[in-house]
């Protein structure tokens, strides 16, 4: 049997996916230095929508 090391060419293409808007939206890193090319997806996922929520309310407000 044969197992695959490398994630799912979907997962791959959302982890760069979020980088590329979290980069556009300012974030690089989180408070402890670590990079979001280092994070993972449900990281990245999480840090987005923290953002998204952060900035729709800053809209509102």
């Amino acid at each position: 049997m044969l197992v695959s090391i490398h994630p799912p060419e979907g997962i791959c293409h959302n982890r760069y996916f979020l980088i590329d808007q979290l980069k556009d939206l300012g974030y690089t890193e989180d408070s402890f230095g670590k990079r979001t090319n280092e994070m993972t997806l449900p990281e990245l996922q999480q840090i987005y929508i923290n953002l998204e929520y952060q900035r729709e309310t800053a809209l509102k407000g």
